[in-house]
């Protein structure tokens, strides 16, 4: 029997969303307080400390942020922002979807070893992905031609 089908035979069932929310916010710097607090709640909900809120807002608000200056800066038309947020009995995932023509591939994206790493190269900016990537425990990426970038990221509840 494979991993993609039961003991019955049938494929297995999807893990259950105890419960989602969804927010369609404007893809200007005006919303990101809105989207950041969208975050806040329903992290708080699941029960997360203190500490690992302030890294979920944080690691969304730099996506979103990243969305703002980077995709849709040179767009005519500002698009919004799509967020999903799902919750399962052991974690939180926040699906970001913007509306962008550009592939913002996460893994083509120069990334750090650490601070000390970033602070060597003397830059003032860049640390977004490095951001991201460390207060999630789960990044996924994906483009789909004519739709814009999907963000997936998961924080496990411990």
């Amino acid at each position: 029997m494979s991993d993609s089908t039961s003991h019955n035979g049938s494929a297995p069932r999807p893990p259950q969303v105890d419960w989602q929310r969804h927010l369609r916010a404007a893809g200007t710097p005006a919303a990101l307080p809105e989207i950041r607090q969208c975050v806040v709640d329903a992290a708080e909900s699941c029960g997360f400390d203190m500490e690992d809120v302030i890294k979920l807002e944080m690691a969304v608000g730099e996506a979103c942020t990243n969305i703002i200056e980077h995709a849709y800066s040179t767009q005519p038309i500002k698009y919004d922002i799509d967020l999903q947020l799902m919750r399962y009995s052991n974690r939180l995932e926040v699906v970001i979807q913007d509306y962008s023509s550009i592939n913002f591939a996460v893994s083509d994206t120069q990334t750090y070893d650490g601070i000390d790493d970033w602070i060597s190269t003397g830059r003032r900016r860049g640390l977004g992905i490095y951001i991201i990537q460390s207060f999630v425990d789960k990044v996924e990426h994906r483009f789909v031609c004519g739709q814009g970038n999907e963000l997936r990221l998961t924080k496990y509840i411990s």
